[in-house]
C-alpha cells in the first residue's frame, strides 16, 4: 500500500502524533471522500477483502464501497500509519423491533489513552465523521449527536444517534474483543453479496457524507438532508445514471 497515495485520496494530512486529532482527521476525510456504494453487488461482481485489491478498487481507481471494504481499507491504513485497530461486527437494526443479519455490519475499534473508541467509515450517510468512545460520551457531529450506550443487562453495546429529541439505534455489538478478522467475516460479506434476503443485491444504495449532512440513492429514491432540511425525490429510471454520476461521481 502507497501510504501517501491513500492520504491523497482522502485528501488527509501525514501527521507524526498519534493522537485522537489526528484520528478525527482521518474519519472525517475518509468519510467525505470515499462514498458508500453496492455498484460491485448489483453488478455481481464479488467482493475481495485482500488488502491489495481493497487499494485497487477505492484508492487507484478511486471508487467507493460497503462496509466490508471501506472499514477494511480503512484498518489497513490505521495500522500502516502506527495505530492499533481491530475489527469489530456489529447487527443493524432496521427497526420497528426488526434487526438486520447477525454481525453483518464491521467498523473498527481502537484505543487512544487507554480509552477505547468505535472508528466507523462505513455506515453510508450515518457514518459519524468522529470517533465515537465506548464510555458513553457524547460526540457531537454536523448533523446530529452520537453515543455508545451499554445495555449492562444484556452486556450490549449500541451505536446511537440523536438528530431531533430521541436516540435512534443504528446497530448493536457484543462485548468489543480482536476475535473478528477478514477471514471469519468474509462469510458473512458472501451472504451480503447473494442472500435472498439481502438488500444490496436488489436496489442501488448509494450514499455519501457532506459537510453539512448526506446524500442518499436507495433504490429510485434520491435524499439530501443539508442541515436540518430534508428533501426526497422519486426519480425516473433514465434519471438514475445521470444522479449516480453527478453525486457520487460513479458510472454505472
Amino acid at each position: 500500500m502507497d501510504t501517501q497515495k491513500y492520504l491523497e485520496r482522502i485528501q488527509a494530512q501525514m501527521q507524526s502524533e498519534l493522537n485522537l486529532a489526528y484520528l478525527s482527521h482521518l474519519q472525517k476525510q475518509h468519510v467525505l471522500n470515499v462514498h458508500f456504494e453496492n455498484l460491485d453487488i448489483l453488478a455481481r461482481k464479488p467482493l475481495s477483502l485482500r488488502e491489495e485489491d481493497l487499494y485497487q478498487k477505492i484508492v487507484q481507481a478511486e471508487k467507493g464501497g460497503v462496509c466490508y471494504e471501506l472499514n477494511g481499507i480503512f484498518y489497513f491504513l490505521l495500522k500502516e500509519l502506527g495505530f492499533k485497530p481491530y475489527l469489530m461486527a456489529g447487527t443493524v437494526y432496521v427497526g420497528n423491533g426488526v434487526w438486520a443479519l447477525e454481525n453483518a455490519h464491521l467498523f473498527n475499534i481502537l484505543s487512544l489513552d487507554n480509552e477505547p473508541y468505535l472508528v466507523d467509515v462505513g455506515f453510508g450517510g450515518n457514518s459519524p465523521r468522529l470517533p465515537v468512545p465506548l464510555s458513553g460520551k457524547e460526540v457531537v457531529d454536523s448533523d446530529g449527536i452520537y453515543r455508545v450506550y451499554k445495555d449492562e443487562s444484556e452486556s450490549l453495546y449500541y451505536m446511537q444517534k440523536k438528530t431531533d429529541e430521541e436516540w435512534e439505534t443504528q446497530y448493536r455489538f457484543e462485548e468489543p474483543s480482536n476475535q473478528w478478522n477478514f477471514e471469519n467475516i468474509h462469510p458473512i460479506c458472501v451472504l451480503t453479496e447473494t442472500s435472498p434476503e439481502s438488500m444490496f443485491n436488489k436496489v442501488y444504495f448509494l450514499s455519501r457524507v457532506t459537510e453539512t449532512g448526506r446524500i442518499t440513492l436507495l433504490g429510485n429514491t434520491l435524499i439530501i438532508v443539508n442541515g436540518k432540511e430534508k428533501t426526497k425525490e422519486k426519480l425516473e429510471k433514465h434519471e438514475i445514471e445521470e444522479t449516480v454520476r453527478r453525486y457520487f461521481h460513479f458510472s454505472i
